[in-house]
């Protein structure tokens, strides 16, 4: 440490051999200089009378050398608590619906992995409005954060009590053609009744400041689909390899990695991440064999079927919705596959938000 110091320029002269200073001011009768901490010792054991002048860099360095450690301490405790407003630990929804999985998938996108912890720095009110915006076939939604913990409200068809605080200026149109069995409007004018049939492009429900609401019909709809007679595919089996990988400053590398495959699917948990530069994910690789498939007429039919459904659930907004029934119209087999024809009867919500023109 250096001390900046002050006394008598004929006392300084009497020692100045006994020590070793430097940045000598002269000023009158007195002196200012600066030594290190063996000099300002030898200093101190002398009878000559000094000041010590404190600037403001040797103030620092010398509250730091008292009170560092406690310092760091308060610093790394306000910042676990700052960080703690932001770490998660799960997301709850209050029921469940069609739409869980893709509001869920949104929120974890936006976690970042620090340490061993989740964080998620959303703002829970623009993302509930848009939540709102996209799912407008609900009356109210909302996701909150509390105790760590990420709620995610989404308000039934049928409840009275909702406050929407996104407005959504336009019209509620038909998406396609259908008879209409019942419909909900919790904001704006409803253009339907029930039994009445409306085409793609119709206003459902006309928004006057705002406009929510769902409109469920029957429909009808026309698919064709196309099954290979011979095909392969990827099935998982019951060979998994467990291990860890490191990532160390932009250099990846795996721990405890007994097996390779040539094909497999990868499930990874973040476990450990420090801002990127050291992290840690535990793998669990599971082996899938390519096998070939061939399908008879039946079971073609089977997994075009199957196929339909998968992908009616797969866009499903809401529980209520329902495929009534799938009837083969026409069937064409060529050399190397099936041609299928169906119509399919649904039960569905035909809404989709138009601006106003």
């Amino acid at each position: 440490m250096i001390y900046k110091i002050k006394m008598n320029k004929d006392d300084y002269f009497k020692i100045s051999n006994k020590i070793i200073s430097s940045n000598l001011c002269i000023n009158d009768e007195e002196v200012t200089f600066e030594i290190e901490g063996g000099s300002y010792n030898i200093l101190k054991r002398t009878n000559y009378e000094f000041k010590i002048i404190e600037s403001l860099r040797s103030k620092i360095l010398r509250f730091f050398s008292r009170y560092g450690l406690l310092l760091t301490g308060v610093l790394f405790l306000a910042s676990l608590l700052y960080m703690n407003i932001y770490r998660v630990s799960r997301v709850e929804f209050n029921r469940q619906t069609p739409i869980n999985a893709s509001i869920e998938y949104r929120i974890k996108s936006s976690y970042k992995r620090l340490l061993c912890f989740d964080f998620c720095s959303l703002n829970y009110k623009e993302f509930s409005k848009e939540m709102q915006k996209t799912y407008f076939e609900y009356p109210f939604i909302n996701v909150t954060c509390k105790n760590n913990v990420i709620s995610v409200y989404i308000a039934n068809v049928d409840e009275v009590q909702y406050q929407v605080d996104v407005a959504l200026e336009g019209n509620i149109v038909a998406k396609k053609d259908g008879v209409v069995d019942i419909f909900y409007v919790y904001s704006g004018k409803s253009q339907v009744s029930k039994n009445k049939y409306v085409k793609e492009g119709d206003i459902l429900i006309e928004g006057t400041q705002t406009v929510r609401g769902m409109v469920l019909a029957t429909t009808y709809d026309k698919v064709e689909l196309e099954i290979p007679k011979k095909e392969t595919i990827e099935q998982l089996t019951d060979e998994i390899s467990n291990y860890h990988d490191i990532t160390l400053f932009g250099w990846n590398f795996s721990i405890g990695k007994k097996q390779s495959f040539e094909l497999s699917y990868k499930n990874e948990t973040p476990v450990f991440n420090l801002f990127d530069f050291f992290s840690m994910k535990k793998i669990a690789e599971t082996k899938k064999n390519a096998i070939i498939k061939t399908y008879s007429e039946n079971t073609a039919l089977e997994l075009a079927e199957k196929r339909i459904k998968d992908d009616f659930t797969a866009h499903q907004s809401n529980a209520l919705e329902k495929i009534i029934a799938i009837t083969n119209t026409k069937k064409e087999e060529t050399e190397d596959s099936y041609k299928f024809t169906f119509i399919v009867k649904k039960y569905e919500s035909i809404g989709s938000f138009s601006l106003k023109e």
